[in-house]
């Protein structure tokens, strides 16, 4: 019955990666058919001011709240294998909830773009549109993707602990952590990669984001079915 009282949290983390994963297509979506990204801090000013909703999409403001997500999923894992190996998931879950920490704060410090363009669109001299504008260089140069790229990192090294000890728990199928071994082993490669082979990490990029994608779709079937087996165990409870 102890396992019953986290069919909740359960069901929360299988739906959890489905929603991320719909958002980040959605992106991917609105990245292909619409205008082009901005490279500019003029661009995004204009960009915020003629559409802020699109401009939110291209600040990747969804992220957010797929990251969120994701520590949910996260969360779920670790009560459902924490039995497996307590130290290890232990240690994967302070890295996954770490990565979403470390991949959110830089999110939301771009989003600061929006009222600084609220304010250039507003100033009346050249002098304040300047001020504006080198705010807004300010702030892109400190919401960098160096510390969103090592949330990432703190979260393939998650995954892959996850993946491994997933291997010996009986309430996911094996090949859950074989998907995600690979996904995470090919993450790891591509940050490699990156220093040693640029070209090979452009190649590696899809291929383990997919597995990243098809891994959280797995994830949250086997949630589904051990929340689903802990309600047939608690209604069992209560029909004896």
């Amino acid at each position: 019955m102890e396992h019953t009282k986290w069919k909740t949290l359960y069901r929360a983390g299988a739906v959890a990666p489905v929603i991320a994963w719909a958002l980040y297509l959605s992106q991917f979506i609105i990245l292909i058919f619409c205008d082009p990204y901005p490279t500019t801090i003029e661009g995004w000013f204009a960009l915020l001011q003629h559409n802020k909703l699109l401009g939110l999409w291209y600040l990747n403001a969804l992220d957010i709240v797929s990251f969120a997500l994701l520590g949910v999923m996260f969360l779920a894992l670790y009560m459902a294998l924490r039995r497996v190996h307590p130290s290890w998931i232990l240690i994967a879950l302070y890295f996954a909830l770490l990565g979403v920490a470390v991949f959110i704060v830089p999110r939301v410090l771009t989003l600061a773009i929006v009222p600084l363009s609220d304010l250039h669109a507003v100033a009346i001299t050249d002098a304040q549109r300047a001020v504006y504008l080198t705010a807004g260089e300010t702030l892109s140069n400190v919401s960098t993707a160096t510390p969103q790229t090592t949330g990432f990192l703190f979260m393939t090294v998650a995954g892959l602990i996850f993946s491994v000890v997933i291997l010996r728990s009986q309430s996911f199928g094996r090949a859950v952590g074989y998907t995600g071994i690979a996904g995470f082993v090919l993450t790891l490669a591509n940050y490699i990669s990156w220093i040693v082979a640029p070209s090979i990490a452009s190649l590696l990029m899809p291929i383990n984001g997919l597995l990243w994608l098809l891994w959280w779709i797995m994830i949250s079937v086997s949630l589904f079915k051990i929340a689903k087996s802990t309600s047939d165990q608690e209604t069992n409870f209560t029909d004896y």
